[in-house]
């Protein structure tokens, strides 16, 4: 499973300058003369005991004037947290280019206007298309103010990722928070005027039903978006919704039930999640809450029936954030903002009064959305799914514009046989991690002579049919295809057969056949390391415990891939005779 990790860091205007209408809104970004929580972030991931994959940083500025300050301090912190792991960053500059990309494609105007990264939803759907770019089987996404506790938190949240479970196949998982005192709850003191907008005692009684209840993983009404996997069929399907501008994670449960996706939530999966305090006022945020849930309750109300989506309704939700999708929504805006200008009243903040007032008639006006939000979304969905099929037609050249920072790339050295030049050290790396054996440091020294890394580049045939077989191999990173010759197909045409991810095994008939009767090649930059048919011998001779060892990984995983293919093959029978 290939996996990308990608964290959104935001930043704002120097601290003595601040917000400026026109800037985006974010709870908390980063003044660009302030470090902020990223370090911390990146620095809690070395517990990790699995790194292996793609780590990608969005850079979100508040404004594109502070866009070249932002990246300075956002690479500064990323060498300073010295994360052993494949980085990138993603900036403004490079969405720039490839909207440029998409436009001298002649594609059209509705599907390039989804590539923005201004407001959460549209920089959660730039996370997606990162993804998309680096051809991930999982997106994992993470936000830049939270701490990891659990070292086997990859493997956690990515366990269930396409399996069945309850009848449905798992295509998102969701984790959750855990405050600095170690519970789900959010830290947020009840007051009275909360009484009729109880959006806290709400969640903490869906936290309790669905964190604090067996089974382990069930499915959910909400989801954090620090803290979840989206497995390919979903977000190349289903895109966050760019009307919408808080919120956007449980937006996204909703938009995945209606096209027939299910979000499951691991009881075991928490992360702890350490927010800086809010600078905005409650009249504001409740403002924020109030453009929310007018807009999805109308994307509710606006269903229809189609051939390809599924009827939700509020109540799928409870009790959050159904409770607030229901009929009475307006009646619970008037009676708290009533009460919270009361309370700022009784403060002297005549100011807060009337805002908050003023909330009561942005609720039934101009928080009101003056189109049909479910039609509008279909349409996005629609142009969503188009957008990822001309990233996987035209993954090549998007490729290269994200590998200019990569941040871990290092120049690759080989011969005209593709043979990699490498360290000592990482060679002998490498091929512990090909062959986990148990064997002293004289034992690999001797061996490690017979040994050699063949590396390839995206697209790159790694053996063509009738090329020699000389050699057995293990995939290190990357993946190969399997391509063959088959009826139906114009003269020279191949299709996919099989494919080969890390650990598994190639040129395993070299002692037999000395020819390859199909093709192959790399699907993303690949290396493999191999030895010479003839040099298999050799290693029995060099040191017989190793040797014995050798041929029974190599057994061992000759006959795991017989299996996986007998499986193909029997699931394409079911898929024939159901």
């Amino acid at each position: 499973m290939r996996k990308v990790v990608l964290i959104p860091t935001y930043w704002a205007r120097e601290a003595k300058v601040g917000w400026v209408e026109g800037d985006a809104v974010y709870d908390h970004p980063t003044p660009i003369d302030e470090e902020g929580t990223l370090q911390r972030t990146l620095e809690s991931m070395k517990i990790l005991d699995n790194k292996d994959f793609k780590l990608v940083i969005l850079i979100c500025p508040t404004t594109s004037e502070i866009e070249e300050q932002a990246e300075k301090q956002t690479l500064k912190i990323i060498e300073k947290a010295g994360l052993n792991a494949e980085t990138y960053v993603f900036t403004l500059s490079d969405l720039r280019r490839i909207v440029s990309f998409f436009q001298s494609n002649k594609v059209k105007a509705k599907i390039t206007k989804l590539l923005n990264m201004s407001g959460y939803a549209n920089v959660r759907n730039m996370c997606l298309l990162c993804a998309e770019i680096l051809a991930a089987d999982t997106a994992i996404l993470i936000d830049d103010d939270e701490v990891f506790e659990l070292p086997d938190f990859v493997e956690r949240i990515t366990e269930f990722i396409g399996t069945r479970v309850y009848g449905g196949i798992v295509h998102g998982v969701a984790g959750y928070y855990l405050n600095k005192e170690n519970r789900y709850y959010d830290d947020v003191e009840k007051e009275v005027w909360m009484t009729y907008w109880d959006r806290f005692g709400a969640k903490a009684r869906a936290f309790d039903e669905i964190i604090g209840n067996e089974p382990r993983i069930k499915r959910t009404p909400f989801a954090f978006g620090g803290a979840m996997a989206i497995d390919r069929e979903l977000f190349t399907c289903v895109p966050f919704d760019p009307e919408i501008t808080r919120g956007e994670d449980i937006d996204y449960v909703i938009n995945s039930r209606m096209y027939g996706f299910s979000f499951f939530l691991d009881k075991t999966l928490s992360i702890k999640h350490l927010p800086e305090r809010k600078k905005h006022p409650q009249w504001k945020r409740m403002r924020e809450d109030i453009y929310r849930f007018v807009y999805e309750k109308a994307k509710l109300n606006a269903q229809y029936k189609t051939s390809n989506m599924v009827m939700v309704s509020a109540e799928d939700f409870d009790p959050y954030p159904g409770e607030f999708l229901q009929d009475d929504l307006q009646e619970k805006i008037f009676r708290s903002n009533m009460m919270l200008a009361a309370k700022y009243m009784l403060e002297g903040d005549a100011e807060g009064s009337k805002e908050a007032l003023n909330n009561i008639s942005i609720a039934e006006n101009d928080a009101q959305p003056k189109f049909d939000p479910f039609e509008h979304y279909c349409e996005n969905q629609k142009n969503w799914e188009q957008l990822m099929v001309f990233i996987a037609k035209n993954r090549y050249e998007l490729r290269k514009i994200m590998e200019e920072n990569n941040l871990s790339k290092a120049p690759v050295e080989r011969d005209e046989k593709s043979k990699r030049k490498l360290s000592e050290k990482e060679f002998l790396k490498n091929l512990k991690e090909a062959f986990p054996v148990e064997m002293n440091n004289e034992t690999w020294e001797l061996v490690m002579p017979l040994f050699f890394v063949k590396t390839f580049f995206e697209d790159e045939m790694v053996f063509q049919s009738g090329d020699f077989n000389d050699g057995l191999y293990v995939v290190l990173k990357g993946e190969v295809s399997i391509l063959s010759a088959s009826k139906g197909l114009p003269s020279g045409k191949l299709s996919e057969i099989a494919r080969l991810y890390k650990g598994d095994i190639l040129g395993e008939s070299c002692l037999k056949y000395k020819t390859f009767a199909n093709s192959g090649r790399a699907e993303q930059f690949t290396e493999l390391i191999g030895i010479k048919a003839e040099d298999m011998q050799r290693l029995v001779e060099i040191s017989p415990e190793f040797g014995v060892a050798f041929y029974q990984l190599v057994l061992a995983k000759t006959v795991n891939k017989i299996r996986s293919r007998n499986t193909e093959k029997l699931n394409k029978i079911d898929d024939i005779t159901q």
